[in-house]
């Protein structure tokens, strides 16, 4: 009860601490307005001004980050509109404007690519760790085939860690959380050059946290996580024109217990679980990723630029997957996994009417997968085991370029051809009394296909204000086999790549003589032989297939306005409608309550995509204002919202997530300097109960399972730098 007065108190004290400064500002001379400051993105892989790129991009800072304990991809989601992260007990996944690959599939790669750093990751674990010392955060929505290429059919999120300054920075941030995720995490950063020529930063983090939910079973919260991640950036300037950064990092992360609970029919939701007692229930991952980055100017204005990069994880998890109290049903997951990829890349100089990029791009991965299931329940006393192995090659070719005809009209056409291969063999193994659709028949396939996916940008600039543009992207995504899986035959083991067309028409504006920035974009985009994955609770398996055809389409709406030099608004609203246009061989789902027959197949045709809300939006107001004692008072506050949506591929009523609204509020004191900062940090200070992903608790009727998000978190955050 002292937390809601805290927040209502924090709330209160923010609005009328907002309304003063503001009229503080308007009286005083040395608080006018200044202009939004401008923001640079790498989403055509040079360095741009957001305000000039054609695309739909949202953009968070390393220090919104850190000032709002936004600790990854989960907790970001919650604040970027047509964002979703999935979490699941076996991977997570990223959908954007409701489109993205369900994770039921281990061996899945996301429809939404992720770059870390230049490096692909198509596996959810791969940058599974904590944001540490992030520069920016880039989501691109809509296809991004041309330039990024690997898995973009509908967007990308690109990760920009921190590199080497010139300066010396040494910096230490202390996170203590005293309700709804108790523990720690402490960050050091150490930064500057050691010779002229030779720079480096280092960066690690500790965190060790109890966990949101409540195990009434054991009395512990759930899910404990111990993280560990360290990383190393060096940078060696040969000349003024060859560099090379070698970035090194480790990740270790340990969690005991879920995030999930189930509830009986007719049961209450709440942050409790249950779980079998003396069942093993951890998820333990290592990761390793290593990047070499090395640029080349020439004397002309063209740059050769190496990525080369080496990516390693793996896992071992255990959970009691009927997430009840009786010993039912226990899954083992293990997996190596491991990658390597080369891009090399040319990119002319900015100036000139012509402007161009080319390259080609590299990789190949390899899947060890290990997944087991025990079940004891009635007449049934039985397991089985998986072994799944598949190897991945990729090539691709690639260009873009821009033609600006004047000052005004410019227009950008981009082509990437890829070639992908793929082998996968399965053998599985039953013993006991298990059920019948658990088989041990053996599955092996080969895959080879290939795609073109070309874009084209036409671009009117007005002026640096006023800048106006429509696209057209197609993007593609490899077809592959179906990991680990007890049930189904090889009629079943394959699927089919996907492909997406989009079209995109939007303008960047600045306003109120550069103190504001309005970006709009309304967009179309077509799947064709869209992957999809859904569980059936009845045979404890996830079924993947490809569903003919979807389409996503809306509005989003982002702006900025910096009222006065320490009060800033930022907003963004986006509208999505995200329907399935055909779907002959979807399994049956709930009609009017009633749940569909066994074995049932369909057209759910017009039925809206599950994970996909009409409605998402933030709404932010920071304030960073000077004291006359040299302190600075800071402020920041977040609401942020989504209509509501089904969680489940069988639109089980059980699974639908309604509408909701949280609220972020952040509080602090800083030296002028920046040389300490002392700030108390609440997330979703009203408590809200919601779940990131929902699916039938498996063999028991009625029943559903929950990936609960974090409910209220109360932190005190202090950071130093000297």
């Amino acid at each position: 009860m002292r937390y809601r007065y805290l927040a209502l108190l924090a709330s209160s004290s923010l609005l009328i601490s907002s309304t003063a400064l503001a009229q503080e500002a308007n009286v005083a001379q040395e608080a006018a307005p200044t202009s939004v400051a401008d923001i640079m993105v790498t989403a055509r892989k040079r360095t741009e001004r957001l305000q000039d790129v054609p695309i739909s991009v949202n953009v968070t800072s390393g220090e919104d980050l850190a000032s709002q304990d936004i600790r990854n991809l989960e907790a970001l989601s919650g604040a970027v509109p047509n964002l979703h992260i999935q979490a699941t007990p076996g991977n997570n996944a990223i959908y954007i404007r409701g489109i993205g690959s369900s994770p039921g599939n281990l061996a899945f790669e996301q429809s939404v690519g992720l770059f870390v750093d230049g490096a692909y990751a198509g596996r959810g674990r791969q940058f599974a760790a904590p944001f540490l010392d992030v520069a920016s955060v880039e989501v691109l929505r809509g296809a991004q085939g041309a330039l990024f290429g690997k898995n973009t059919a509908a967007g990308a999120i690109n990760i920009t860690s921190n590199g080497p300054r010139s300066v010396r920075e040494f910096a230490t941030t202390v996170t203590g959380t005293v309700e709804g995720d108790n523990g720690f995490e402490v960050s050091q950063i150490l930064s500057g050059p050691i010779t002229d020529k030779f720079l480096a930063r280092a960066a690690l983090k500790y965190s060790d946290n109890e966990g949101w939910l409540k195990n009434i079973t054991t009395g512990d919260g759930n899910p404990a996580r111990e993280d560990m991640i360290g990383r190393i950036v060096l940078d060696y300037l040969v000349s003024d024109s060859l560099t090379f950064r070698l970035k090194l990092e480790g990740a270790k992360q340990d969690l005991t217990g879920q995030p999930m609970t189930s509830v009986a029919a007719g049961g209450s939701k709440g942050f409790t679980r249950q779980v079998s007692p003396g069942v093993p229930d951890f998820d333990n991952t290592e990761s390793f990723n290593g990047v070499l980055t090395v640029n080349k100017d020439f004397a002309n204005g063209i740059t050769l630029t190496s990525i080369t990069a080496y990516s390693a994880f793996e896992y071992d998890k255990n959970i009691d997957s009927d997430f009840t109290a009786g010993d039912l049903l226990r899954s083992t997951f293990q997996e190596e996994f491991s990658q390597i990829s080369q891009e090399l890349r040319l990119t002319s100089s900015a100036d000139g009417p012509f402007t161009w990029i080319v390259g080609a791009y590299a990789h190949s991965n390899e899947i060890d997968m290990y997944q087991a299931s025990r079940i004891t329940m009635g007449p049934l006393n039985g397991a089985s085991r998986r072994w799944f192995n598949q190897e991945n090659t990729s090539f691709s070719l690639y260009g873009q370029g821009t033609y600006a005809f004047n000052d005004q009209w410019s227009v950008t056409a981009g082509l990437r051809q890829t070639w992908e291969e793929k082998t996968a063999d399965q053998t599985r193994a039953t013993s006991g009394v298990v059920p019948p659709t658990w088989v041990n028949t053996p599955l092996s396939g080969q895959r080879d296909e290939s795609q073109l996916d070309p874009s084209l940008q036409l671009q009117y600039t007005h002026s640096r204000d006023v800048m106006f543009y429509a696209s057209y992207a197609k993007g593609s995504k490899a077809g592959g086999f179906v990991g680990a899986q007890s049930t189904g035959g090889q009629n079943a083991f394959e699927f089919e790549g996907e492909t997406s067309q989009s079209l995109e028409l939007g303008t960047k504006l600045t306003l109120l003589d550069g103190q504001a920035t309005l970006n709009i974009a309304a967009y179309t985009s077509k799947f064709e032989d869209l992957q999809v994955s859904g569980f059936n609770a009845a045979t404890n398996a996830f079924i993947t297939t490809n569903a003919a055809s979807a389409k996503s389409q809306g509005v989003e709406v982002e702006g900025n306005w910096r009222v006065n030099s320490s009060v800033s608004i930022s907003g963004s609203l986006a509208y999505n409608d995200a329907t399935y246009d055909s779907y002959p061989t979807a399994p049956c789902i709930w009609k009017n309550g009633v749940p569909p027959a066994a074995n049932c197949v369909e057209d759910i045709g017009g039925t809206t995509l599950p994970r996909a809300p009409k409605w998402s939006g933030a709404f932010n107001v920071n304030i960073d204002h000077p004291l006359q004692n040299g302190l600075r008072v800071l402020a920041d506050a977040t609401v942020r919202g989504r209509s509501g949506t089904y969680l489940e591929e069988n639109y089980s009523p059980s699974s639908y997530q309604d509408s909701f609204g949280k609220v972020d509020l952040r509080l602090g004191l800083a030296a002028a300097d920046d040389s300490w900062t002392l700030a108390l940090i609440g997330r979703n200070l009203t408590n809200e109960w919601t779940a990131s992903h929902s699916y039938g608790t498996p063999f028991i009727a009625g029943s559903q399972t929950y990936v609960v998000d974090p409910g209220r978190v109360v932190s005190i955050q202090l950071g130093l730098r000297y």
